[in-house]
């Protein structure tokens, strides 16, 4: 179980890299969006930012929170909230990611399901004997 968890955190935490190193690319794509919200996650500080939270997090979740280590559980968890926060508090498209017929950020909000559940799974598995 707790295997499954760290798959599952590391997919989220992968995918998180794959959104910050992909905004460049997708900022120029979608010209006919808000440039200053697309400024705002594809510029090189927000970009860089983000790829280091997620390296981090793919090191704790393939070191210590596999051997079950608490605080690596909690350090991760308090990562991806921080992200969490700060996306839903500056990108008015989160708002509407309950909605399937608007643009938002739906990749976003399912890397932070999978890596909740993925911290879950491994929080709550059992130490082996």
């Amino acid at each position: 179980m707790r295997n499954t968890g760290v798959g599952l955190v590391v997919a989220a935490n992968l995918l998180l890299l794959y959104m910050s190193l992909g905004s460049v690319t997708y900022a120029r794509s979608h010209a006919h969006l808000d440039a200053s919200l697309l400024a705002q996650y594809a510029g090189p500080w927000p970009a860089v930012l983000a790829c280091a939270l997620a390296a981090t997090a793919i090191m704790l979740a393939l070191i210590p929170i596999r051997r079950g280590e608490r605080w690596a559980l909690w350090t991760s968890l308090a990562t991806l909230l921080a992200l969490l926060a700060v996306r839903l508090t500056t990108d008015p498209r989160c708002l509407v990611v309950l909605d399937p017929h608007q643009h938002g950020c739906h990749t976003f909000m399912i890397a932070m399901v999978v890596g909740v559940a993925g911290l879950a799974l491994a929080g709550f598995s059992r130490q082996k004997a």
